[in-house]
């Protein structure tokens, strides 16, 4: 998942990237069953993915397939979260699509276990998309994902967190080199409430 010609010319070194796609078990949306994370961080990028148990019933097997079975030996998040916060910088721009969904799942959950989760700035690919796509047309269309993977040509199996995260990255690249733009343009103070 490391490619440094992409990730020097698109991602300044200054900052830090968590890119961040999570699958929940229910509607309560504060557990998860899956996690998938790419950090881009000093020119480097790195992927993880994981299965989560959420210590609940997974209801949402009919969206993302994964089922109670699947993640009953998976460690929880406190337990993948241990491993992967020291990787995490201090300071990041939390990168997702639609980034309201996936940053309160994390935050929930996290907050379940005392462990705080604050990015320092966020970044979403539908301001990109829309920006890029949709700028100058009075219908703002369909910016879900799946259709703008579609539309970009980026290989996606959707709700697979592994290939949604990766999606999101592509998908993001593809949107700037197409509207000739830079990633800080889209680059938010994080402002927690």
């Amino acid at each position: 998942m490391n490619d440094a010609s992409v990730t020097t010319s698109v991602y300044p070194a200054d900052k830090n990237f968590v890119f961040v796609d999570v699958e929940t078990a229910n509607w309560s949306n504060d557990r998860i069953c899956a996690i998938g994370l790419i950090l881009v961080k000093n020119g480097e990028t790195t992927g993880y993915y994981s299965l989560i148990n959420p210590q609940t019933h997974i209801t949402f097997t009919y969206i993302h397939g994964i089922t109670d079975e699947d993640v009953k030996n998976a460690p929880t998040l406190e337990e993948f979260w241990q491993v992967m916060s020291p990787l995490v910088p201090d300071k990041f721009v939390f990168v997702a699509h639609n980034y309201r969904f996936d940053l309160t799942v994390m935050k929930k959950d996290l907050g379940r276990f005392g462990i705080r989760f604050e990015p320092t700035e966020i970044l979403d690919t539908m301001w990109v998309a829309r920006d890029v796509l949709y700028r100058f047309r009075t219908q703002r269309g369909d910016l879900r994902l799946n259709t703008l993977a579609e539309a970009l040509n980026v290989e996606l199996y959707h709700h697979n967190a592994a290939s949604d995260i990766t999606a999101t990255k592509e998908v993001l690249e593809k949107l700037l080199a197409l509207g000739n733009r830079r990633i800080e343009e889209f680059v938010r103070p994080y402002l927690p409430k």
